[in-house]
């Protein structure tokens, strides 16, 4: 289905058919968004939950170019892209979040936008049950649905520009979601060099947070995501060593891991 779009001066609001109320809010200044939500942990610019069931994320930029930039970009582009990604891969199967609106308001030569998502209801996530203290009721992460979901992520063509523990949610049932689609890109067919960059990404995050995983475990999600071809794991690790030696060199050298 066709989203709709307003304009209004610097302002451009993006929905999904049947949320004029949502587009009604979003036309609104920022103060009067941040009033009717409230604010939630997680998100390199923050989270907000807004009224009916739903998530709107600052879009930041990440590495370097967070720094100097913060959430400044240079045009609506990024935003609008992740909608449709998101509306594709939903229709493809791909458990990702679901993307129900976009904001952009234009400070100066730059625009600060936002990506209004559909809550994942009852959700945490996957660092979160790493730990031993886990949420209660949650049980410990199944490694082969973790796995499956980005098999078929990277199945469907889309690498994702930051995948880690944050952006993988655990549902009380199980289900596994994949969110923060900003700054990914499909390509079909996903290369190796893609999917093996992506899940030496998904390692790197294990080491930043401090979260021991058994070698087994590790082991048994590459085993699961590779159809135990053992020399496709085999690839898999070297790569994630190479990358973590280059990490670890700079987290020495800074004294902070970023």
């Amino acid at each position: 289905m066709t989203p709709s779009s307003s304009h209004s001066g610097g302002l451009l609001v993006t929905t999904a058919p049947g949320h004029d109320d949502l587009r009604a809010l979003l036309a609104q200044p920022w103060p009067a968004i941040e009033a009717a939500s409230r604010p939630l942990p997680g998100g390199r610019g923050g989270l907000r939950e807004l009224p009916g069931g739903m998530v709107i994320r600052r879009c930041r930029r990440g590495g370097a170019l967070g720094g100097l930039l913060g959430d400044r970009h240079w045009s609506p582009r990024a935003a609008w892209d992740e909608m449709q990604m998101s509306e594709k891969l939903l229709r493809d199967g791909v458990a990702v979040a679901e993307v129900l609106a976009v904001r952009a308001e234009r400070h100066g030569i730059a625009w600060r936008l936002d990506v209004v998502t559909r809550k994942i209801e009852d959700a945490v996530q996957l660092r979160e049950l790493l730990r031993e203290d886990r949420p209660a009721g949650f049980a410990r992460p199944s490694v082969h649905a973790v796995a499956a979901a980005v098999r078929r992520m990277h199945d469907s063509g889309l690498w994702h520009a930051d995948l880690n523990l944050q952006n993988i949610l655990v549902t009380r049932a199980g289900d596994v979601r994949i969110i923060d689609l900003a700054g990914s890109k499909v390509k079909r067919p996903l290369p190796e060099s893609a999917r093996l960059d992506n899940l030496a990404r998904l390692y790197r995050s294990l080491e930043k947070q401090h979260l021991h995983v058994p070698p087994f475990t590790l082991l048994r999600f590459l085993m699961v995501y590779f159809v135990r071809d053992r020399a496709a794991v085999k690839r898999a690790v070297a790569a994630a060593e190479a990358k973590m030696r280059r990490h670890r060199l700079w987290w020495a050298m800074t004294g902070r891991k970023n």
